[in-house]
């Protein structure tokens, strides 16, 4: 088993073209050549690995296959951090016996789920990659452009993924920093699997559920941002515009969960982009201080878990 741990974010591939010079006045880089991964997604008919929170994918690169299968994990700001199990495989199908026992729930039938497998979609792209040293890190910087399919049903897909191969994970935050001052990054809320899934079931992102007011209060500044993502990805499907006074409610809660905790700073930014928000509606969204501040955010809630 492997912990992934990484930044993702959406960045279209004209403003992509800036990234090798700009890695290189970062760290040293290399350069790996440009590869075509084929990825299949398979679930049951009832979609029992989504109920778990479970993702099951086959990837082919260079004629060989590899299955993964990605357990629940954390999701906030751009940071993604999930445990992920890599194996070989002998075609595009996946054999589930080939996984570790103890990832299965208690009386999980394996040859039952295994002869229910279908799948549901694809996510084809051609990936860039660079490895970035630094002088407490080595990041795998990748950059995916391709589309998510499902049928005859297309989605364009172009992203940026920073992911901590060794050393510090700070510095996945410092990177993104530094990038956020000259690419216009968005934080990626869904991911691959994700869109995969709303375009086979042809839906959009649900609208969040209120939270429990016996929330521990812990976890307070963990979903109340969780939710405000929400609301973004909700938002730029539906472009119903009271999603927007919802966000705009969320990072209220946010200042003040924030001031409470003394992020003094953060707090004020939260009010500050909360009345930008209100002047400018969604182009709040695709600002750099919204995306600085996710990333700020994102470092603060690593560090404390």
């Amino acid at each position: 088993m492997s912990l992934e741990l990484e930044l993702k974010f959406l960045l279209g591939p004209a403003d992509a073209a800036a990234l090798p010079e700009l890695l290189a006045l970062y760290g040293e880089v290399t350069a790996a050549p440009v590869s075509a991964l084929l990825n299949a997604y398979f679930d049951t008919p009832a979609q029992w690995f989504r109920q778990h929170d479970m993702g099951l994918r086959t990837r082919q690169k260079q004629g060989r296959f590899e299955q993964t299968i990605k357990l629940a994990g954390q999701h906030h700001g751009a940071l993604q951090i999930r445990p992920e199990y890599n194996l070989p495989c002998a075609g595009v199908r996946p054999q589930l016996s080939d996984f570790p026992a103890e990832i299965w729930p208690v009386a999980t039938d394996l040859a039952q789920l295994q002869a229910e497998l279908i799948e549901l979609f694809r996510t084809d792209f051609s990936r860039q990659s660079w490895l970035l040293r630094t002088a407490h890190a080595e990041i795998d910087v990748v950059y995916d452009l391709g589309e998510v399919r499902s049928g005859a049903r297309r989605q364009q897909l172009a992203e940026l993924e920073l992911e901590l191969l060794s050393g510090d994970a700070n510095e996945l935050f410092q990177l993104a920093h530094f990038l956020l001052q000259h690419v216009p990054l968005r934080a990626g809320w869904l991911s691959k699997a994700a869109r995969g899934y709303q375009l086979f079931q042809q839906k959009t992102t649900p609208r969040p559920a209120a939270l429990a007011v016996s929330l521990d209060p812990a976890e307070r500044l963990l979903r109340h941002l969780q939710r405000l993502q929400q609301l973004e990805a909700c938002y730029t499907q539906e472009l119903a515009v009271e999603l927007l006074s919802d966000a705009a409610a969320e990072l209220l809660q946010l200042a003040d969960i924030l001031q409470d905790e003394g992020e003094q700073l953060l707090a004020t930014q939260a009010r500050a982009l909360q009345r930008q928000l209100t002047e400018q509606q969604a182009l709040l969204f695709n600002s750099q201080a919204y995306q600085q501040w996710l990333v700020t955010l994102s470092a603060l809630l690593f560090n404390r878990a």
